[in-house]
C-alpha cells in the first residue's frame, strides 16, 4: 500500500476545501447545464411569474467592473477565475443602479471597501461582489423550472425581490472574503486585513438570518449557491451528510 509523504500531506487539500471544490464544480455544471434556458428567457424580457418587483433583464446585468491582469491572477489564485468569467461572458448591459440586487453588491462592496483604497485586491473584490448578483439572478431566472430544496418536490413558492437581495448580499461577503483571504496569503497588510476583518463580521451577522432566507429563496439550486458560497456553520451540511449533491440533475 502506498504511503503519503510528508510533503505530499503539507500540500494535500484539507476536507472543507475539497467540499468548496465540490460545491463550486456543481455551480459551474448546473450553469453549463441551463445556460441556453436562461439566454432564451433573458433574451425575450419581460418580468417573472414567481418574482415580485424585478424585471429579467435586470437579473442578467453584466457586472460594470473589470478586473485587471493582477486582479485577475489573485482571482485564479483564489480559484475564483469562473466566478467573474461568466458574468462578464454572457451578462447583459444595462443600468445596474436602478437593480435591487446590483445595489446589494454594491452596499456589500462600499462595507468592505469603505476607505477607498486602490490595489489589485480591491479590484478583486469589486468582481467578486458585483458577480454576486449576477450568480443569484442567474439562478432566479430559471427558479420556475426547479424544485423546492428539502422536498424535492416541483414549483416552488412565490418570492418578493427583497429576498434575492438579501441572498446576494449573503454571497458577496462569502466570495470576498475568499477573495481576501487568498490576498493575505499572499501579502498580509493592514488594509487587507481590516477588510478581512470586516468580511468575516458582515457573514455572522449574515448567519443569523440565513436559515430564514434559505427557505424563502426556497429552490435547490438557489439555496445550494447562497448556503455554500456564505460563510456559516451549515455551510457544507449537505456534502457532511454523505447526500449527493446533484441528485436533480
Amino acid at each position: 500500500m502506498r504511503t503519503t509523504s510528508p510533503a505530499e500531506e503539507s500540500t494535500a487539500p484539507s476536507l472543507r476545501a475539497a467540499w468548496q471544490t465540490l460545491a463550486d464544480g456543481l455551480l459551474i455544471q448546473r450553469l453549463q447545464l441551463h445556460i441556453e434556458e436562461w439566454r432564451e428567457i433573458a433574451q425575450a424580457g419581460g418580468s417573472l411569474p414567481d418574482i415580485s418587483g424585478v424585471p429579467v433583464t435586470g437579473l442578467a446585468l453584466r457586472p460594470t467592473s473589470v478586473p485587471g491582469p493582477e486582479a485577475q491572477t489573485l482571482l485564479q489564485h483564489a480559484r475564483l477565475s469562473y466566478w467573474w468569467s461568466y458574468p462578464h461572458q454572457h451578462g447583459a448591459d444595462g443600468d445596474a443602479s436602478a437593480v435591487g440586487t446590483m445595489r446589494a453588491a454594491e452596499q456589500a462592496r462600499k462595507r468592505l471597501l469603505a476607505d477607498g483604497a486602490a490595489a489589485p485586491w480591491v479590484e478583486a473584490v469589486i468582481a467578486a461582489c458585483e458577480a454576486s448578483a449576477w450568480w443569484v439572478g442567474f439562478f432566479a431566472v430559471i427558479r420556475h423550472r426547479g424544485v423546492r430544496h428539502l422536498t424535492l418536490e416541483p414549483n416552488p413558492g412565490p418570492i418578493p425581490a427583497q429576498v434575492l437581495e438579501g441572498a446576494v448580499s449573503a454571497v458577496a461577503y462569502g466570495m470576498a472574503g475568499r477573495v481576501l483571504a487568498a490576498a493575505l496569503r499572499a501579502q498580509d497588510d493592514e488594509r487587507t486585513r481590516r477588510a478581512f476583518c470586516e468580511a468575516i463580521t458582515a457573514s455572522i451577522e449574515v448567519e443569523r438570518t440565513l436559515p430564514a432566507l434559505l427557505d424563502e429563496l426556497g429552490e435547490l439550486r438557489l439555496v445550494d449557491l447562497v448556503s455554500t458560497t456564505a460563510v456559516w456553520r451549515g455551510q457544507f451540511t449537505k456534502y457532511a451528510g454523505g447526500t449527493g449533491a446533484g441528485q436533480v440533475e
